[in-house]
């Protein structure tokens, strides 16, 4: 260590380990008091480069409040899950320390949530609750970061498995039944009519504007989009007929038939449908899975399905280009086709064919 002066203010020069830090002394009015100010400066300096200083106790619940939440309100679109995400952690950690909170206590709380009950009193999912172990492990990275803690804890818990490559599609009889159960709530209809036709996103249908539907080009101006990235969704003629009968009363292309701004939810009325229908197992995102199937079923291939849905990783397409029966049946017909027993059978067949008919 070194200590100088230099245009009237002291200086301290450190090397830890090969690498070197210079601070300014503020104050120091003598040699003296520069180099005792200096001799501090070195020890805060070792003790943070091994570890050594003490690290502050914060509550769990006010770095959520003061420190995650504000990060995501401002990064992530996910925002509104977060803060529902949030209330339930700040129930199970809220009044331990951040470093009171042990990979035992998140692989407790991992199985008291996969064994619990939802409000509807219904078996809670897997990936829900690997969800909130996303959320759990973000809030001790940000902390991690502010050198609030050692390590992330959540590292040493493990996922639950989960099958998420679920491809629920909606059968033609089930469409038919759906818009049936649907008549007179004709906003809803023809929000599933976009989605069928185009695999939007609910979110990206209730937030679409006029200014982004472009008919004489015949696409829509997707943006705001899950991977944060704008995409164009060709049109078919279906749903262009469907928006030129729409009156344009509002800037969002399906309002709120109540407020008249941005539709909120259609969970009611859609469920209401659903079961009037009796269709099972089906969520409103799985029209978009029906939307891939039967675009992958009438030749499209995954390269294309990723552009239209808005795939960054083309694998995502992938589980959609056999996924109907009928696509299925295709293939295994395929190989009868190619078959050099059914060629030997066919050859047989025009030898027998080609013989003359013997007279009596």
């Amino acid at each position: 260590m070194s200590v100088y002066k230099r245009r009237g203010s002291w200086f301290c020069d450190v090397t830890i380990d090969g690498r070197r830090v210079q601070r300014v002394i503020k104050g120091a009015r003598s040699r003296a008091q520069a180099v005792k100010a200096s001799a501090s400066i070195e020890g805060k300096l070792f003790e943070k480069r091994y570890g050594l200083e003490e690290r502050p106790e914060v509550r769990f619940d006010e770095f959520v409040r003061e420190n995650f939440l504000p990060y995501s309100k401002m990064h992530k679109k996910s925002y509104s899950d977060d803060v529902r995400h949030c209330t339930m952690l700040n129930g199970h950690f809220g009044r331990l320390n951040l470093s009171e909170i042990t990979p035992p206590l998140i692989e407790k709380f991992k199985v008291d949530r996969l064994n619990g009950q939802t409000m509807y009193k219904r078996k809670r999912h897997p990936a829900t609750v690997n969800r909130e172990l996303c959320v759990l492990s973000k809030i001790f990275s940000l902390a991690f970061d502010a050198e609030l803690i050692e390590s992330n804890p959540c590292r040493r818990v493990r996922k639950l498995r989960a099958d998420s490559a679920r491809t629920r599609y909606l059968s033609h009889d089930e469409e038919k039944a759906l818009y049936d159960a649907l008549e007179g709530q004709e906003w809803v209809k023809n929000i599933v009519t976009m989605a069928i036709h185009t695999g939007m996103r609910q979110g990206e249908i209730f937030g679409l504007t006029w200014f982004n539907v472009d008919l004489a080009r015949g696409v829509v101006n997707v943006r705001l989009t899950k991977n944060g990235k704008d995409r164009y969704v060709p049109i078919n003629k279906t749903v262009r007929e469907m928006l030129e009968r729409l009156p344009r009363s509002s800037e969002y292309v399906f309002p709120s038939p109540k407020t008249g701004g941005r539709i909120v939810d259609v969970k009611n009325t859609f469920d209401k449908a659903k079961r009037d229908a009796g269709i099972a197992d089906f969520r409103f995102h799985d029209l978009r899975h029906t939307a891939a199937t039967r675009m992958a079923d009438k030749g499209a291939d995954a390269f294309t399905l990723a552009s239209i849905f808005g795939w960054s990783d083309v694998r995502m397409a992938l589980r959609y280009t056999h996924a109907t029966d009928e696509a299925r049946r295709r293939a295994v017909e395929n190989l009868v086709k190619s078959s050099p027993a059914r060629d030997a059978e066919v050859t047989k067949e025009k030898r027998q064919g080609a013989r003359p008919a013997v007279s009596d």
